[in-house]
């Protein structure tokens, strides 16, 4: 279980140092808006949407223990 914790580690490190050399502005659009800001900020933004958007997956597939505390005395 440990290793998990220096893969984060390590994945985190290496984040941050890209988002780092990355620091010129950018401009997006988005819909009806223009947007500028550094690129590592933006990069750091999409990482962070995407741990999210992944944990929120993985919660979701996992089966809440009120369903099946209540079968179990339900018996």
């Amino acid at each position: 279980m440990r290793w998990k914790l220096y893969l984060s580690l390590i994945l985190l490190t290496l984040v941050l140092i890209f988002v780092m050399q990355n620091t010129e502005t950018v401009v997006f659009n988005f819909l009806f808006w223009n947007f500028g800001l550094p690129r590592a900020l933006l990069l750091l933004v999409v990482f962070v949407a995407g741990i999210t958007t992944g944990l929120l997956l993985v919660a979701s597939k996992r089966p809440s223990r009120s369903k099946n505390s209540q079968k179990k005395t339900a018996e």
